[in-house]
């Protein structure tokens, strides 16, 4: 673990937090919709078991509890081997044996009563994060910097993950994603905006950074542009892209995980 000192940013600095914080609006008509089932699952290199998450959606004026789906008959596809899922606790479903490898395909079969949803996800090559180092803006707000070489000559597409204390931030909140079309092949310093005060001095900060796929890319981007952050449970007019065929919400992704911590002080 790494220990880090902060410092304050002067001048011109806080011009790059002005431009930074400018997103587009999008209106978003928040009436109720009819209830969806929502699957989210991963496939990574770490060793397994992987797991994927299915449940019914809310409408937006509901209380935040999602009603777990049970009996659900799950599969996920890869190196040649077919992996029948355990549903190990109401709604989350684990694998035995898959074993996740970059540059290879993954399909997941999904089977409720008779209504079939599938999806497949190409795992990237991995890509290092080297460090974090931070910055701190206006008030006590305290940003982290997510340092990393992008491989030249391929399209990549990242998202980022942070935790403090081990506790992942709530409400959307440390999720960002970052594609390299206008920095391909350079050394990426990325800073992670996520207008909250979860960072704090004496915390320990984890950053983790995953490699997607250009569909679980979009998915990220739109929702994170709907929702300002939050989750995709409530569901709305404007539901991000899925790459799930067979009208669920969620994604599928199978990526590549690297992680740094921090101790602020």
């Amino acid at each position: 673990m790494r220990y880090f000192k902060i410092k304050y940013l002067t001048g011109s600095l806080f011009i790059l937090f002005a431009f930074y914080g400018c997103k587009k609006v999008i209106n978003v008509k928040l009436d109720n919709a009819g209830i969806q089932t929502v699957i989210t699952g991963e496939v990574n290199n770490d060793p397994g078991p992987y797991k994927v998450n299915i449940s019914k959606s809310v409408n937006y004026s509901s209380d935040n509890i999602f009603p777990p789906v049970s009996g659900a008959f799950v599969t996920i596809t890869g190196n040649g081997l077919i992996d029948t899922l355990s549903e190990t606790s109401p709604g989350i479903y684990e694998t035995h044996n898959l074993l996740g490898l970059p540059g290879n395909s993954y399909s997941l079969y999904v089977s409720i009563n008779d209504t079939v949803y599938t999806a497949t996800s190409i795992m990237p090559q991995p890509v290092p994060l080297d460090s974090i180092s931070f910055i701190a803006g206006r008030g006590n707000n305290i940003y982290a910097v997510a340092n990393f070489q992008d491989p030249p000559g391929v399209p990549n597409f990242y998202q980022f993950i942070e935790y403090a204390n081990g506790v992942r931030f709530s409400n959307g909140r440390g999720n960002s994603v970052f594609d390299d079309h206008l920095s391909d092949g350079r050394y990426i310093n990325r800073l992670l905006y996520d207008d909250s005060t979860d960072i704090k001095l004496g915390i320990t900060l984890e950053v983790q950074m995953k490699c997607i796929d250009q569909a679980v890319y979009t998915y990220w981007d739109e929702l994170l542009d709907i929702s300002g952050g939050g989750g995709f449970s409530s569901p709305t007019p404007a539901n991000p892209t899925s790459n799930i065929k067979g009208g669920a919400l969620g994604y599928f992704s199978a990526n590549t995980t690297t992680s740094r911590s921090v101790l602020i002080q």
